[in-house]
């Protein structure tokens, strides 16, 4: 909590970074505790701490014990000395005072992180929509209307898959067409006294209700935001959360609901307990719409229960964890597109999978945050600390120790630590085979850069079992180069006499560099040094190499080769590298010769 943020009392808006401390000077003690109160402080021992419940408790706990802590807050002579937590947004301190909680990294990435995660229609976890104060304090709103159009789309998603509140309304018509079933007994009896006509009993359905609709003028109410360019700052990434929002409301309609604006009051008024008990799914929706709905950005200041509605913020630590889970998946989707073998058609990253160290004990557990598997085998585990720059996890004796616990009873000897930063590190574990390794961008936080750091990870560990994949990573990034071979053929790698045999090395070399001829992406043979002839003749070679007991290298009965062609590897034509897959009882390995560049 170093690099204390100072500010005096009555200032209305102090803004300060997540986990480090503000300090508010000239409070007057007799009345600030009374003020903190009246903000929903809560008195731990020595201290004052406000918390917000989630949308979704975890399994196992009650509410008040799982609740988000937002602030901390200690009275130290005139000063208020405040912690916040790994939160971000703006949070209400005492009438009339705020603190505009900033995150570690910049809200261009946050967004970035609650847009990956909300694709994942299971995610468990709140995100919550700190919108209070933001016009009258002149806060720049846009970042804070993205997580607020991030958790309407998915709340109302979520309804929309489960159900939404209706109500069956029955009635009986007579007539010779209808829809619905006959009531066969009335249908008789219309019969006894000389009416020919069916009984038709038809239901129908009707959405329209005080929630549906209060949760239709919210999504209004925020197209109508997204849609405003407030001193030229547009929202980030606005037409997708414009397009996804309208398409909402828009399906919404289709079903009957509406809304008034002349109702807005009673959409105010209505709370949770108006909600059937079976319908715990509209939360988030419904938590995110009163938000918009009690919000000053629509010029009505909250004011007594309101007030509780938009009051929370974004938890970060969890956030980052979800985000984490989300790219490690896709890396391995990614992973597995390229896959030519079908080989990780098992491979899965499981978040926060329980580890049960005791036989028919349940109630003592372990619980990673990430397990990369494959089938019944852990391949790694892994740990997400969003934690501030500089700061290495494997430093810190807690986390070091749950790692190492984690991967004993996981039987792995690959960890890792995944921060957004610090840096990628290598720290292997003495005395045995094991590594952590922590993995972060080398500079600042970027998720294109994290991803890719994710993905090189992933790829390093999966190529532990799987060797091939390193190859088929090559031809993803540049060209395989076989003159009467496409990359379909990749599936046939192991085949010493299918497309990739080096049988005769003569006639391999030729179809490199003919291949690369031909190409659009390569140079012409007239534009090569005597056609090519020097790179041919370090192929051949390549291909017919020895060993230190002068052994052939590449043994033909056991080796293909894989020529991957770079165009961008020189200033002149570009490269060839050579991937020898080399499989003996002992497994495959790979081995690279090059790379070559084309004279």
């Amino acid at each position: 909590m170093s690099n204390a943020v100072r500010y005096d009392y009555g200032t209305s808006l102090c803004s300060v970074q997540e986990n480090r401390k503000l300090i508010i000077e000239d409070c007057d003690p007799d009345t600030i505790n009374n003020e903190l109160r009246a903000a929903n402080f809560v008195r731990e021992g020595s201290k004052f701490v406000k918390k917000r419940p989630r949308l979704r408790t975890r399994s196992g706990r009650n509410s008040e014990s799982d609740a988000l802590q937002v602030l901390s807050v200690r009275l130290v002579d005139d000063t208020l000395h405040v912690e916040p937590s790994d939160v971000v947004g703006i949070v209400r301190l005492v009438p009339g005072m705020s603190v505009q909680v900033e995150p570690k990294v910049d809200w261009e990435h946050v967004i970035q992180m609650l847009l990956t995660v909300y694709d994942i229609d299971r995610t468990q976890s709140h995100y919550g929509v700190p919108l209070d104060e933001l016009v009258s304090s002149g806060v720049e709103s846009a970042r804070i209307i993205a997580i607020l159009a991030i958790n309407y789309v998915h709340g109302v998603r979520t309804i929309r898959r489960k159900g939404f509140i209706r109500d069956l309304n029955i009635r009986r018509r007579d007539g010779f067409e209808g829809l619905g079933s006959i009531d066969v007994e009335q249908t008789l009896m219309n019969h006894a006294t000389g009416n020919l006509a069916p009984t038709w009993i038809e239901t129908q359905v009707e959405y329209a209700n005080p929630v549906n609709s209060a949760i239709h003028m919210a999504g209004k109410l925020l197209l109508r935001l997204l849609q405003q360019d407030q001193n030229g700052h547009q929202h980030p990434r606005q037409d997708v959360l414009l397009s996804m929002v309208h398409q909402e409301v828009e399906r919404m309609e289709e079903l009957g609901i509406q809304s008034s604006q002349k109702e807005i009051g009673g959409y105010r008024r209505l709370s949770l307990q108006d909600l059937p008990r079976q319908r715990h799914y509209y939360r988030r929706a419904f938590h995110t719409s009163q938000s918009i709905l009690s919000s000053t950005l629509l010029g009505q200041a909250g004011g007594g229960p309101e007030e509780l509605l938009v009051d929370y913020a974004l938890s970060m630590n969890k956030l980052f964890q979800d985000y984490s889970n989300r790219v490690l998946n896709r890396k391995v989707d990614s992973l597995r597109q390229i896959d030519y073998l079908d080989q990780l058609s098992e491979v899965k990253c499981k978040p926060e999978p329980p580890i049960y160290p005791f036989a028919g004990n349940s109630e003592a557990r372990h619980q990673p945050d990430h397990l990369l598997t494959d089938g019944d085998q852990t391949l790694a585990v892994l740990d997400s600390k969003y934690y501030q720059a500089g700061k290495n996890p494997a430093n810190e004796s807690a986390s070091r120790s749950r790692m190492f616990a984690y991967a004993y009873l996981t039987e792995t000897d690959r960890m890792a630590f995944l921060c957004p930063q610090y840096r990628n590190v290598r720290l292997p574990v003495q005395h045995t085979g094991a590594e952590i390794e922590v993995v972060s961008p080398d500079g600042d936080f970027t998720c294109e850069d994290y991803e890719e750091v994710i993905r090189k990870y992933i790829l390093e560990t999966l190529a532990i079992t799987y060797p091939e994949l390193h190859v088929f990573e090559a031809t993803s990034d540049a060209h395989l180069s076989l003159s009467g071979v496409s990359e379909e053929a990749l599936s046939e790698v192991h085949d010493t006499n299918g497309p990739f045999s080096i049988s005769n090395p003569a006639t391999f070399a030729d179809r490199v560099i003919a291949a690369i001829a031909f190409a659009s992406y390569g140079p012409n043979k007239p534009e090569l040094e005597n056609q090519g002839q020097w790179t041919k003749s370090r192929i051949k070679e390549a291909c017919t190499k020895s060993d230190e007991e002068d052994h052939p290298k590449y043994p033909q009965h056991e080796t293909t080769c894989i020529p991957i062609y770079d165009p961008d590897g020189n200033e002149d034509h570009g490269t060839v590298t050579l991937h020898f897959l080399r499989s003996d009882q002992e497994g495959t390995s790979v081995s690279t010769e090059g790379p070559f560049p084309l004279m």
